[in-house]
């Protein structure tokens, strides 16, 4: 950014009364003009204050920009003013920042709620699948293709219901980030807000030699909360962005399962034709266990009998 004056002021008098001050304050200008093209703020503040406590003791300050006049007098109201606008800008960024940290501690709590539901999806599944038989002896369902269309139908639910669970899990943990990232950037908005609302107050009760300094300065402050309210924007259209991929993954996941689903048909299908044999070895892939495949060799071999 190219150096905008605020004034007209150019260290005359030191110049003339004091020449070796005024070339350190010249080298310091140099630091800043360096530190500004290379976006360094500390450099820029450090290079800033070098110059003006050489104008201190010349009885004046240069403003934020070093080219105004500005007497040491006004220096302890103006310094009363900035501690009460930080001051008044840190509290609202501690609140943020607490109400931030009061959020992120649910994030391991949500995290346990979800795998305990993961957990207990897989308890369920896994105690109707070892249950099937006995559940369609009470019932008084028999034959095979029942068995089968049963077993097929709690393995696609099974999958069904994991894949909803993970989606809930992450559409829970992107709204937590996205309420903490809400909080920090209220916090952060709130307290440009009212830096520049205390500045402005400065501005509006002093000479008018001292507004053009306030008004930059209001400026500055107000360009930051801009900023801010940018920063805000973005980080909920990278939300957006971000739930589109989960959309995009969920999708991939779902055809994942569905190929998952045919593949098992498929073995389903076959097991069914050399069942029809008397071979039951086709379940095995299945996940049915010796004793349900045994089960289904007995009933087979009984109708053989009554044939």
């Amino acid at each position: 950014m190219a150096y905008q004056k605020l004034g007209s002021f150019d260290d005359a008098y030191i110049k003339q009364s004091s020449p070796s001050s005024y070339q350190q304050i010249q080298a310091a200008k140099s630091a800043w003009e360096a530190a500004n093209a290379a976006g360094d703020r500390a450099g820029m503040d450090a290079a800033h204050q070098a110059a003006e406590s050489i104008r201190a003791a010349y009885g004046y300050s240069g403003g934020v920009d070093g080219s105004q006049y500005l007497s040491n007098a006004y220096a302890p109201i103006r310094s009363q003013y900035m501690d009460a606008a930080n001051a008044a800008a840190e509290a609202y960024r501690l609140a943020a920042r607490q109400g931030a940290g009061q959020l992120e501690a649910q994030r391991p709590q949500i995290q346990a709620d979800y795998d305990a539901l993961a957990k207990q999806t897989y308890i369920n599944y896994m105690k109707e699948k070892q249950s099937l038989p006995e559940t369609m002896a009470k019932l008084g369902i028999t034959g095979q293709g029942a068995a089968e269309s049963t077993a097929a139908s709690q393995s696609s639910q099974y999958q069904r219901n994991v894949l909803e669970g993970e989606l809930a899990r992450q559409e829970a943990l992107q709204g937590l980030n996205n309420r903490i990232n809400e909080l920090h950037q209220q916090g952060e908005l709130q307290a440009a807000q009212t830096q520049a609302d205390i500045l402005m107050s400065l501005a509006q009760g002093y000479p008018d030699f001292l507004e053009s300094q306030q008004k930059w300065e209001y400026k500055r402050a107000r360009q930051q909360a801009a900023q801010n309210q940018q920063a805000w924007e973005n980080s909920q259209q990278e939300w957006k962005n971000q739930q589109q991929i989960r959309e995009q993954q969920l999708a991939a996941q779902k055809e994942a399962a569905d190929q998952q689903q045919a593949a098992f048909n498929r073995q389903l299908a076959a097991a069914k034709i050399l069942a029809q044999y008397g071979d039951f070895s086709g379940y095995i892939s299945l996940g049915f266990n010796e004793d349900q495949i045994a089960q289904m060799r007995r009933a087979w071999q009984m109708q053989q009998l009554q044939k």
